[in-house]
Formats: C-alpha cells, sequence, structure tokens
C-alpha cells in the first residue's frame, strides 16, 4: 500500500515544509482502515483542520485526535481516536481522569529530536516504539525520543451515527468522579 509522503510535491508547501504531525495523524486513520489517502484529501483536510482550530493560527497542531477522526470519517471509519495519555522515558501515564475503558492503546504518534530545520519530528510508531512509517521520504533521522501520544480507538456500533468531527466531551471520557 502506497501512502502519499508530507513531501510530495502535490501536497500543500505547509504539508511538505512542517507537516509531520499532521502526515501522522493521516497514517494512523490509513493504517486503521487499510486505506490510502489521496493528495486532494490532504490538501482540502489542511483547510478543514484550520477552520475547526484544530490546527491554529501558527500551523501548531492543537487537535490530534481530531485530525485523525477527520480522515477515518474521509476513508469510511465511523468510529474515533481519542488521546489518552503519552509514553516518556518508558513510563505510560495515561491522562487523569481517563475512564478505565479507555486505558487502552490502539495507536501511537512519537515525537523525536532531530538535528533539522525545525529540530523535531512526529511519526507513527507501534507499542514498542518501532516506526511503522515515516511521513517523510527519506526517513528523518533522529537524535532521540521525546515523548510518544497514546491513542485509544472508540468503535462505533452497526447503524450508530457519530459525528467524528465533534470532540467528545468529558462526560464521554472520564468517570463520573471526575467530573
Amino acid at each position: 500500500m502506497y501512502h502519499i509522503k508530507q513531501n510530495d510535491i502535490r501536497c500543500r508547501k505547509e504539508i511538505r515544509e512542517y507537516g509531520c504531525f499532521y502526515r501522522s495523524c493521516g497514517l494512523v486513520a490509513e493504517y486503521h482502515t487499510s486505506k490510502c489517502l489521496n493528495a486532494r484529501q490532504l490538501n482540502e483536510g489542511w483547510d478543514e483542520c484550520k477552520k475547526n482550530n484544530w490546527i491554529d493560527a501558527d500551523d501548531d497542531i492543537v487537535n490530534s485526535a481530531a485530525i485523525i477522526n477527520y480522515f477515518l470519517n474521509e476513508l469510511g471509519d465511523s468510529g474515533k481516536y481519542i488521546e489518552v495519555g503519552t509514553f516518556t522515558n518508558g513510563i505510560k501515564t495515561f491522562y487523569d481522569g481517563v475512564n478505565t475503558k479507555y486505558r487502552k492503546i490502539d495507536a501511537l504518534i512519537q515525537k523525536v529530536k532531530t538535528n533539522g530545520k525545525y529540530g523535531t519530528h512526529f511519526r507513527p510508531v507501534d507499542k514498542k516504539g518501532a516506526l511503522v512509517e515515516d511521513p517523510h521520504d527519506p526517513v528523518i533521522e533522529f537524535e532521540s525520543v521525546m515523548y510518544s501520544i497514546l491513542y485509544c480507538y472508540i468503535g462505533v456500533k452497526k447503524n450508530e451515527n457519530v459525528n467524528v468531527n465533534k470532540i467528545l466531551k468529558p462526560k464521554d471520557l472520564y468517570s463520573k468522579i471526575f467530573i
């Protein structure tokens, strides 16, 4: 299966220049669905993410789970991923209040330190921290792992309609004790 790289000439400038986190979100959706996004979907997705403030005015990703869910929807999957914690220096930490039923890891996006222009790079990894696929070609060499973001997939029951662009409310994510 061929996945478009962030630096593919068909991708808009922002994606080519510094879209590794964005493209990693797309790769999570692509690997989950076993389908591929095309350049049009990636380019139009950038505008949709900006419009929904999942990417801020400085082009920083502020809601990676919403971006993954947008791409899941584009690829025909009505489930959603939620961000549930981090993995840093060998320590897995779930965010305070994440309900125990969501304390599982279905995808990870790792941030690494590099010698490159931006000093960091994002890439999807497996549960052991091994690279799934680098969003850039050639693969970006790195100095050290900074952390990984943990995501849990929530499937949707048959015939259940879910707006995957809607961000889950705290009551959906957290135990009642924390609300």
